[in-house]
Parts: C-alpha cells; sequence; structure tokens
C-alpha cells in the first residue's frame, strides 16, 4: 500500500503545473463554498434576530388559539406564575409581558388601523430593540402610562409629531368600546414599513386599563442561542404542561420567514451542485490525461505481473490525493476567509434601504457552520474516487503488448 501511495504521489508531482491547477480549482470551490454558506448562515441570523426584536419574539408563551386568532379574549390570567417556572428552570431568560390587540387611531386630522402593543418599558428592552429604532423622542417611561411610542409612517399618515395627542378606540373584553387618549412620546423607524405605518405601543398598565384586563395575551421570550428556540420552546411547553397554553419558537410565529430560508439554503445546495460538477470536471481532466500520457507505463507494469485491481488501486489513490488536498486548501481558505469577516463584516450599507424590508443589518457578520464544511469536504472526497473509476478502469483494461507499443 505504501508503495502504491509513494507512486501515486510521484504521479502528482510529475506534472505540477496541471496538478496545482487542479488542486487549485477544488479549494477556490470549496473554500468559496464555504464562505457563501458561512454568509447566508450570518444573514439568516441576522434576519431572525430583527425579525423577533420588533413585534414579535423569539419565543412566544399565549392562549392556545391566540397566535392564529389574536383577541383579547383568548388571555392569560395566571402570566406572573408561567413567569416563575420558567425562571425557576432558566434563571438566566429574558422574559416580557404582553398585550397585542387591533383598534383605530385618530388625529384631529386622520384615522387608521393600527397594532396596539402594550409593553412594559424595562422588561421590554430585554427581549426585544424597538428602544432603539426610537430616532425622534424617546421610548417609554416607566411611571408615565400616557404617552405612546408610533411608527414614524403612522404618524406621517396621520399628519402629527411629538406630544401631540392622539385617540386610540378598540373593544374591550367585556363587549363596551375601550377609548383612551395618550401623547406622542417617540417616533420609530425600523425600515420595515409594516412596523412602523401600524405600530403603536404603549404601557402595559394603560393597554389593561384600556382593554379592562386583568392578565396579558402573551409572553415574549428572548434566548441567548437563537438556533435553540425551537428546543427551548418544545422545553418549556413540557415543563408548562398546560394543554390551554402554547409555546410557539420563531420558526412557527412566522412560518413565512422560515420558507424565506429554507428558500435561500435550496439555492445554495443549487450552487453546491454545480460546484461540485466543476470540481469533478477538473479532476476526471487530470486523472485522464495522466492515465493517456502513461499508457505505455501502465503496460510495462501489466506485463511484470502488476494486476489490474492493482492498477485501479494506484489511479484511485492519485485521485483522492489530489482532492485531499485541494480540500485542505479550500477548508483553510472558506474557514479563514469566515473568521476574518466575522470579525470585520461584510458591509452592504449601500443596500440599506433593501436589506431593512427583510430584517437584515447593513454589515453582515458570517457564522462559520462545521457540520456543513465536514459535509461538504466529504462529499468532494468522494467525487475525487468516483471520477477515478473511469480512467482506472480504462487503464486495467489495457493489453501490455499493445500498450508498450504506444509512444
Amino acid at each position: 500500500m505504501t508503495t502504491f501511495i509513494r507512486i501515486a504521489w510521484r504521479n502528482i508531482m510529475r506534472n505540477k503545473k496541471r496538478s496545482l491547477i487542479t488542486i487549485s480549482a477544488i479549494g477556490f470551490g470549496l473554500g468559496a463554498i464555504i464562505f457563501i454558506w458561512s454568509f447566508i448562515e450570518g444573514a439568516h441570523e441576522a434576519m431572525i434576530r430583527n425579525y423577533t426584536a420588533l413585534t414579535t419574539s423569539q419565543i412566544e408563551i399565549s392562549q392556545k388559539g391566540f397566535h392564529d386568532n389574536p383577541k383579547i379574549e383568548n388571555y392569560i390570567s395566571d402570566s406572573n406564575a408561567i413567569i416563575q417556572t420558567i425562571k425557576t428552570q432558566n434563571p438566566t431568560v429574558h422574559l416580557s409581558k404582553r398585550i397585542r390587540a387591533a383598534g383605530l387611531i385618530s388625529s384631529s386630522e386622520s384615522s387608521h388601523g393600527v397594532m396596539i402593543l402594550g409593553v412594559d418599558p424595562i422588561e421590554e428592552k430585554n427581549i426585544s430593540k424597538l428602544h432603539k429604532h426610537v430616532k425622534e423622542g424617546s421610548f417609554l417611561e416607566e411611571n408615565n402610562a400616557k404617552d405612546i411610542v408610533l411608527g414614524k409612517g403612522l404618524a406621517q399618515n396621520l399628519n402629527i409629531g411629538l406630544d401631540e395627542k392622539v385617540v386610540i378606540m378598540s373593544q374591550a373584553i367585556d363587549g363596551s368600546i375601550a377609548a383612551g387618549a395618550y401623547y406622542i412620546k417617540g417616533l420609530i423607524n425600523s425600515g420595515v414599513d409594516e412596523v412602523d405605518k401600524s405600530l403603536a405601543v404603549i404601557h402595559l398598565k394603560a393597554a389593561q386599563e384600556l382593554f379592562v384586563l386583568s392578565g396579558v395575551t402573551d409572553i415574549g421570550l428572548r434566548v441567548e442561542d437563537i438556533s435553540t428556540a425551537e428546543t427551548k420552546a418544545q422545553t418549556i411547553q413540557d415543563k408548562l404542561n398546560n394543554p390551554e397554553l402554547e409555546v410557539l419558537p420563531w420558526s412557527k410565529i412566522s412560518p413565512s420567514l422560515k420558507q424565506w430560508i429554507e428558500f435561500d439554503n435550496a439555492f445554495v445546495f443549487v450552487i453546491l451542485i454545480i460546484v461540485m460538477i466543476v470540481v469533478a470536471i477538473g479532476i476526471l481532466n487530470t486523472v485522464l490525461m495522466g492515465v493517456l500520457e502513461r499508457t505505455r507505463e501502465f503496460g510495462i507494469l501489466l506485463a511484470v505481473g502488476t494486476r489490474p485491481p492493482q492498477i485501479i488501486q494506484m489511479i484511485g489513490l492519485e485521485s483522492f490525493l489530489l482532492g485531499l488536498l485541494g480540500c485542505v486548501f479550500g477548508v483553510s481558505l472558506g474557514y479563514f476567509t469566515s473568521v476574518y469577516f466575522a470579525q470585520a463584516g461584510v458591509d452592504l450599507s449601500s443596500f440599506t434601504s433593501a436589506l431593512t424590508s427583510f430584517y437584515m443589518d447593513a454589515v453582515i457578520k458570517p457564522r462559520f457552520h462545521l457540520g456543513f464544511t465536514m459535509i461538504c469536504t466529504a462529499v468532494t472526497l468522494v467525487i475525487s474516487c468516483l471520477v477515478s473509476i473511469y480512467p482506472a478502469w480504462y487503464a486495467s483494461k489495457l493489453r501490455p503488448v499493445e500498450a508498450i507499443r504506444t509512444i
């Protein structure tokens, strides 16, 4: 075996230029795929975090049916007990009680439909970034229940500004008309139209008073590692052991976002297949050219007693070594590129408007994925071996006398 490895290595080094081109093609192809996947992973993670940091959350606890039919009648009455149960098992987790309902907001000039979000100003800062998107004025304060924060687009439609009065109308839990007057404390500019043109944030106590509600409609929860959201949600569901409650991760809160991410991943896999085909052609070309150039040598080997399986083994080793060297180069290139840009970031600030519409950051930080890298490396090595089958079979079927006469 050692002898054949030595022979295979010498055959690779015989034409260094061609071998180097093949190894480079494999390396750059594999490195590009690893970096692209790292970039996509980083973009997706930022997208999920930004989406769940606005009006939803990474994990949502609500009365069963509230997510599909968000009416305040489907409210949670014992939110403090639920939070205490979760905190007992996960003391570092962040939670925030919310009241979410639809309503009508009016100024002296106009009226618009609005999504009313009642939050605790202190707790909400731990699970969302709404306060960071306030570009004019300031976010809600703990002791002022008459303040309101509006999306900037909504304020423009109402033709009002800071410190002006608006009136919210909706339906209370007891069926009566819910109405309240509030003064604009701040304006949110998140870059997402559906938020900026429809959101009104008020104090949780003000929302409870408005809707004559003693409980909350949902509890938002944030975890440190977004990839564990689904597992955490299931663990909390099991711990609460209450069939009247449902604990939903972001993927179930927004299935359209999950489908978009899956589409992105499928697109990357298409690119992967194309790159692998190019890599396979490159390796096949190198190995086949090497076999054709050494037809006379193979004839001599067969004439002195080398068996066809040994010829196949030798050529297979050549192909494997080419693939292995290319993989080492490609993994190194992909890893160090991903790690570098994970620190420096990929600046896409020229496309800020388009990116914010998709909940993405202007600077994307790639996230190196070890599992994907291992899969790509294994696939490349397998392809390296598979493409050597035809050249190896061709060499093993040579007739020694005819092959030796080849010039």
